[in-house]
């Protein structure tokens, strides 16, 4: 009779951790405030996207498209995704993050440095757009890549300087050389 009772509590047992049973530790209201929250801000960046689109001359461009193609396609790309995420805010279903290791606890946490990794990061991005007219595009990018192989762990910035040149190089070659893209090489040395 043992052995009956030990199946039945394991049948139960598995039953009852089904995902879609109501019974499963989830939490209560997952996020209704931050999903209106989030997806408000994902469909406020897809209308910036969009305002922006006004200032972009549809004339002109190469391969039959418009220079506000692709600015097109992010802004209703973004407005896609702040709707589903509305939605699966008022469905109850909207949860931030990994759902199945944060619901059972065992989500990753922030390393103590994720803010720095995060600053190595933006000061790469900012770097290379104020820099890119000054000092060309390679130099520029090369940047670029060594501050986000910093963010990202890196502390050898001189292997990362080497494996970035061997990246932008083929990638000017390839845009100034071979499509006929302006990108500036060295605008030092035009002055």
């Amino acid at each position: 009779m043992s052995n009956l009772n030990r199946s039945d509590s394991a049948a139960s047992f598995a039953i009852s951790a089904w995902p879609s049973d109501p019974g499963i530790n989830r939490r209560p209201e997952p996020g209704l405030k931050s999903g209106f929250a989030i997806g408000a801000a994902v469909i406020g960046l897809s209308i910036a996207f969009g305002i922006g689109l006004l200032a972009i001359d549809g004339a002109g461009g190469y391969s039959g498209l418009s220079p506000r193609f692709m600015p097109t396609l992010v802004a209703l790309g973004l407005a896609l995704c702040g709707l589903m995420i509305l939605v699966q805010a008022v469905r109850g279903r909207f949860v931030a993050g990994d759902d199945e290791r944060e619901v059972a606890g065992d989500a990753p946490r922030l390393s103590r440095t994720a803010g720095a990794d995060l600053i190595w990061l933006i000061a790469g991005l900012v770097l290379h757009m104020a820099l890119i007219g000054r000092v060309g595009f390679i130099l520029a990018s090369v940047l670029l890549m060594v501050f986000v192989a910093r963010g990202y762990g890196s502390r050898r910035p001189l292997r990362d300087a080497i494996v970035a040149l061997a990246v932008t190089v083929p990638i000017w070659v390839l845009f100034s050389q071979v499509m006929g893209i302006s990108l500036p090489l060295l605008p030092l040395l035009k002055s």
